[in-house]
């Protein structure tokens, strides 16, 4: 910045020094210039060079339009000229061989770059300087080789390796890239965080992987940092087991204690790698019994433990559908997990961890078990004893989504509402609960407090929960001159999420049928659809379906409908063909539909399994 300040202070004081004429002489030609009239620019800024010879920003404006004309002539016996009377400036050969170099004299072009190379009281600097023309013009070999010759003679080589860096990795040479910097980490520990940016920043293009990780691995015994690096690469290259066996070797030099080990373990986690991470957190457990990040390995040991588990709980339950009914597991299969809570919960005592443990065993409880009385016991402990945690919202959220579902309305809206008004609440959290309360306010037709109660939630394009509140919304505000129909309509929402899709349907059906409320037509006719496919009825529910497809651009939930036709026959009817079919009308007919990129996917997938002969999706 100040640098920058500088050289305007300097183009200022040139100008200054100026006459009026001759300034507004050269705003003209500028003018002349944007216009694409280059021989008018030429005539005035030559008028003025000719009148000062030392005036670089005539000078340099004069090349730029000879270039710019491709009058590479003129500008050849300008350079030339301006050689002459500075012969120490390399800048002035830089340009020149730039002009041969575009006139398709590569030979000439190397040759003038050289000169500023060869004397014998040249500074170093001026192998960078001259490589940068060379980049300019793409001559990138005889950059390379520049700036190999400038890092030879300079006492300071670093600025070169990382210029050859970025060089080698443009070129897609990225082995030469990998030693450069590797020899830039060898001489420079302390350049670990510059040199893993610089190679992470190329190391996901084609070929350069393997290369690096070639290169990396021979400098292993160099320096610590360099098993670092091969770690973070191991990962790149999906090879978890070796990035953890080279973090157990950074943590045991660098004695952390085992918190390198419990970041990646986290890391794992993170990505749903649940088998290792279960793997890296019970290494921590057995071999940091006296670590400050023990608490931390044992609770994420447990939630690994619940993310396997919950993989087969899934597996049971048809998560394609919009609704369903929840096929739960038996205490017995989550024993393992919930006891694992208990001791984190009896060892660490009131503590931010132990909260955690109670909340997501609460989770499980009612949500995996179907035990929601144990669940709401496990909530109240958390909201009567640690009112400033920040699980105390989240739990009263939780508690609201019992009640509601368990049809105690009253209570479900007095826990949203103190989530809501929480002072430990997070935005996410707080929109949850809003969101939530408005649903069950607008179901008893109190539609003014579900609306304020709707303005609480701060609208995150990205969330998927805003999508939800803008559709809830519109939905209110559109139809909220039919009140009765829209009491109705929130009241089988309500019932959907009580998973009692049969009393829903038929208040949506009603409502479909209703000419007085053809605001409500379109997701009613949706929400029946979805219905019948909660309730199994996959026929009617094609049926429905179809219908809501053929209405096209009347109904703006048709590219809905289609996308989940063709998940019927992809996981309920197992018709891959059909799916497929579904798939691509699904491309065909609505280009700008959210489900495009999925419907993309899922064809590519459908059709390797068809090629395969397997069934199973």
């Amino acid at each position: 910045m100040k640098k920058t300040l500088f050289i305007l202070f300097l183009v200022v004081e040139l100008f200054a020094q100026q006459n009026p004429f001759d300034i507004n002489q050269f705003m003209l030609a500028e003018a002349y210039e944007q216009q694409g009239n280059y021989s008018k620019a030429i005539e005035i800024i030559e008028q003025l060079y000719t009148k000062d010879t030392q005036n670089p920003n005539y000078f340099n404006k004069l090349v730029n339009l000879y270039i710019t004309s491709k009058n590479f002539d003129a500008a050849v016996s300008l350079l030339n000229s301006r050689i002459k009377m500075f012969p120490q400036d390399p800048d002035n050969y830089g340009q020149l061989g730039s002009v041969y170099y575009m006139m398709g004299d590569y030979k000439k072009a190397k040759d003038v770059w050289e000169i500023p190379l060869a004397k014998t009281n040249r500074n170093s600097m001026n192998f960078r300087v001259i490589a940068n023309y060379a980049i300019e013009r793409r001559a990138f070999e005889t950059a390379i080789e520049f700036l190999n010759r400038g890092k030879k003679e300079s006492d300071d080589p670093t600025m070169y390796s990382f210029d050859l860096g970025e060089l080698y990795s443009l070129t897609m040479q990225y082995e030469n890239a990998s030693k450069e910097y590797c020899e830039l980490l060898k001489k420079n520990p302390g350049l670990y965080s510059t040199v893993e940016a610089k190679i992470f920043s190329f190391i996901n293009k084609p070929e350069a992987l393997q290369p690096t990780i070639k290169v990396v691995s021979s400098y292993q015994s160099q320096d610590v940092v360099f098993k670092l690096l091969l770690a973070k690469l191991m990962v790149e290259d999906k090879k978890y087991d070796k990035a953890f066996e080279l973090y157990i070797e950074v943590d045991k030099i660098q004695n952390t204690g085992g918190q390198l080990l419990i970041d990646y373990a986290n890391f794992l986690f993170n990505e749903e790698k649940f088998q290792l991470a279960k793997e890296a957190y019970e290494f921590i457990i057995k071999n940091f019994p006296e670590s400050k990040q023990i608490p931390s390995a044992k609770l994420g040991l447990t939630k690994t433990l619940e993310s396997l588990t919950l993989q087969e709980f899934r597996k049971l339950n048809p998560e394609w559908k919009t609704f369903y009914s929840t096929v739960y597991l038996t205490e017995e299969k989550t024993q393992k997990i919930l006891s694992a809570y208990k001791e984190v919960i009896d060892l660490y005592k009131h503590s931010e961890i132990a909260i955690e443990a109670r909340y997501r065993s609460a989770l499980i409880l009612y949500y995996v078990n179907n035990k929601p009385e144990k669940a709401i016991e496990q909530l109240n402990e958390i909201i009567n004893l640690y009112p400033t945690s920040t699980y105390f919202p989240k739990a009263l959220i939780e508690l609201g989504n019992i009640y509601l579902q368990t049809a105690q309305i009253e209570i479900a809206k007095e826990k949203y509402l103190s989530a809501q008004n929480s002072s430990r609440v997070f935005e996410d959290d707080r929109n949850i609960a809003s969101l939530q309360l408005s649903k069950v306010l607008a179901s008893e037709g109190n539609f003014n407090a579900a609306i304020e109660s709707l303005k609480k939630i701060t609208f995150n394009l990205k969330n998927d929960l805003t999508n939800d509140a803008l559709e809830f919304s519109l939905i209110m505000n559109t139809a909220k001159n039919d009140s009765s129909n829209l009491v109705k309509f929130c009241k089988a929402e309500i019932f959907t999420e009580q998973k009692n899709f049969t009393s829903a349907k038929s208040i949506y059906e009603e409502i479909a049928l209703n000419p007085q409320a053809f605001v409500l037509h379109s997701i009613c006719k949706l929400r029946s659809a979805e219905m019948e496919l909660a309730l199994n009825n996959y026929p009617e529910a094609l049926k429905k379906l179809g219908a809501i497809v053929d209405e096209e651009e009347k109904n703006i939930y048709s590219d809905k409908a289609l996308y989940l036709t063709a998940k019927i026959y992809e996981y309920g009817i197992i018709d891959l063909s059909k799916a497929i079919e579904s798939y691509q009308k699904l491309l065909g007919r609505f280009p700008k539909s959210i489900y495009l990129d999925e419907a993309r996917e899922r064809i590519q997938h459908l059709r390797e399994k068809m090629k395969e002969g397997k069934t199973d999706v």
